[in-house]
């Protein structure tokens, strides 16, 4: 298969119920700009129609008997349409999220800022992955109709907001930006003023208001990046779905699918996440109830007056809503389901075929039972393909999810070892994974020269650099090594224990490192210590260097450097 078949995709996200029918939006890689691009379109129980015709529309919102998008550009319009020509309401540099409010409305925004002034950091997060310095915030903005106004904002990002007309809630990272930590905020959109709602600390992904106040998913668990998300309601009950809520399932899809809860009268709908599924759930009266019985991974949804859109995914397909498929012609190979101590899939040409062994990133996130494009990729040029959920991974409880605190690529290692020996596949292991998983692999050849080659992506080497080049790890690596503080003796020596770089005398195994240039949050300073110090002990290494490309290079990266990249490790896997 040519890489570049593996990226032709058409993948539906953001379904809108609407008495019209289901607006959503449909996106695809455009190659001969080396861009992504998305359009609006209208599914009703007839046919699909196509609305906008740029390619640079998102966020549909229906209002009024009007739909409301953002198109994009140099900067972002909010445009309006009666499915006719549309009117441009106002701009503003990013709008992220915007929802009508009186005779205006209420949006998320971020102001343009010259990158080519010199740039002062006073605080530990003074630069995020994917978003450079942060010379500007997320901010709660207001349009009267005339004029915007600055309602939330400051050294902080406001991440999420709901109104009903009347109350107007938001979460932003007010009390906790440093550690990206997020409070619920009571927001006087008229005085600009907001008062906190939330107690002790914790994570809130998205929140919404009921007819008895607002809720939220996410936790009060303060810097565990290991925690249960639950929805949480603004008296105090907490209601899990399946083992965790929302969606903690990584994919390679190249669309961004966030979290999200919607409110409909007295329900509050989420995703709930169990193994490797991911269903909708509705909570009322205290009890989640799972409302869909989907084989694979819903990934976005709406729900309205009682009904349901939503979009999944299954092994055989990557974007379905209903019974529209965008990508007939596409057809992935179903994995075989294993379980051996730990829960795994196998994609199986043959018990002969070289094997490729893949690790999730996280660590606290899982691999599902959806498609992926590089395992089915990597399965046209010969390869099985296996992954699972050990120890660490989220969609199995808490504990399950934490066992793996203060000793990564331990109990994880073993568990994943006896998982492959237990397949009786015949061919070479080769093994892989980014991010933790990249991290895992550069560990995990320290421990055995069982693997015929590993590739390590935006990988980790040192826990003790990471802690000062990190966009998160000076909190993140102190936590998940169950330290407090990581700058004393006892500390580094900790980190240095867990770290591939202390221990890279014992690696036999040929190794790729492939890494984004702008990666804010493993460093490319991570591999390029792990090539000098593999290089100069003399096994064989490669740094594959992507300029432009963030910690997610591999799943939103520039087009043709995710083609690319697919091909240089097709091409290393064969010649080992």
């Amino acid at each position: 298969m040519d890489p570049k078949e593996s990226y032709s995709l058409k993948l539906i996200s953001n379904p809108v119920i609407s008495p019209k029918g289901t607006f959503f939006v449909l996106n695809w890689i455009d190659f001969s700009s080396n861009d992504y691009r998305s359009s609006i379109y209208l599914k009703t129980e007839k046919e699909v129609i196509r609305l906008t015709w740029e390619g640079k529309e998102s966020q549909p919102y229906f209002y009024d008997n009007r739909l409301l998008y953002v198109k994009g550009g140099q900067e972002d319009s909010l445009m309006r349409s009666s499915l006719g020509e549309p009117e441009k309401i106002f701009s503003f540099h990013k709008i992220k999220k915007f929802l009508p409010y009186h005779d205006g409305f209420i949006f998320l925004g971020e102001e343009n800022q010259d990158k080519d002034k010199p740039f002062e950091a006073t605080s530990r997060k003074y630069r995020f992955d994917s978003r450079g310095l942060l010379r500007s915030r997320t901010s709660l903005y207001y349009f009267n109709g005339q004029e915007i106004r600055r309602v939330m904002g400051g050294n902080f990002d406001v991440t999420d907001f709901d109104t009903d007309g009347k109350r107007v809630v938001a979460s932003a990272t007010l009390t906790g930006d440093d550690v990206s930590l997020q409070d619920v905020f009571e927001v006087d959109i008229n005085s600009s003023s907001f008062q906190r709602l939330t107690k002790g600390e914790g994570a809130v992904y998205s929140l919404a208001l009921t007819k008895e106040g607002f809720a939220y998913l996410g936790h009060r668990k303060g810097l565990s990046p290991w925690a249960r998300k639950d929805i949480i309601f603004e008296d105090g009950r907490s209601v899990t779905c399946g083992k965790t809520c929302g969606n903690s399932v990584v994919n390679d899809l190249f669309v961004k699918y966030g979290e999200k809860i919607e409110a409909d009268g007295d329900k509050v709908i989420s995703l709930g996440h169990e193994g490797g599924f991911v269903n909708v759930y509705s909570i009322g009266d205290s009890k989640a109830e799972k409302i869909t019985e989907v084989e694979g991974v819903v990934l976005d949804f709406d729900f309205k007056d009682n009904k349901l859109e939503y979009v999944f995914s299954n092994p055989e397909k990557p974007s379905l809503m209903g019974n529209y498929d965008p990508n007939e012609n596409v057809h992935g190979v179903v994995p075989r389901y294993e379980v051996n101590g730990i829960e795994g899939w196998v994609i199986e040409r043959d018990l002969s075929s070289p094997n490729v062994v893949f690790v999730h990133g996280g660590p606290h996130t899982a691999y599902g039972y959806m498609y992926y494009i590089e395992f089915n990729f990597l399965y046209s040029e010969g390869f099985n393909v296996i992954y699972t959920n050990p120890s660490g991974s989220q969609g199995y409880g808490e504990e399950f999810a934490k066992a793996i605190v203060g000793s990564w690529c331990d109990i994880d290692f073993k568990e994943i070892t006896n998982f492959l020996k237990s397949l009786k596949l015949k061919g070479k292991f080769h093994l892989t994974g980014g991010s933790y998983g990249g991290y895992f692999t550069n560990m995990a050849i320290t421990k055995t020269d069982f693997f015929a080659s590993g590739i390590a992506e935006r990988s980790i080497s040192n826990l003790v650099s990471m802690c000062g080049t990190s966009d998160i790890g000076f909190w993140f690596n102190a936590v998940e090594a169950g330290i407090s503080d990581p700058w004393n003796k006892e500390s580094i020596e900790k980190l240095l224990e867990m770290s591939p770089i202390y221990h890279v005398e014992k690696v036999k195994t040929p190794l790729m490192l492939i890494h984004g240039e702008e990666d804010f949050r493993c460093p490319i300073e991570q591999a390029e210590q792990y090539f000098i110090a593999l290089k100069s002990k003399g096994i064989e290494v490669k740094l594959i260097r992507y300029p432009g490309d963030s910690h997610e290079h591999a799943r939103r990266g520039k087009p043709l450097n995710m083609i690319d990249r697919l091909s240089r490790k097709a091409e290393w896997l064969k010649s080992h």
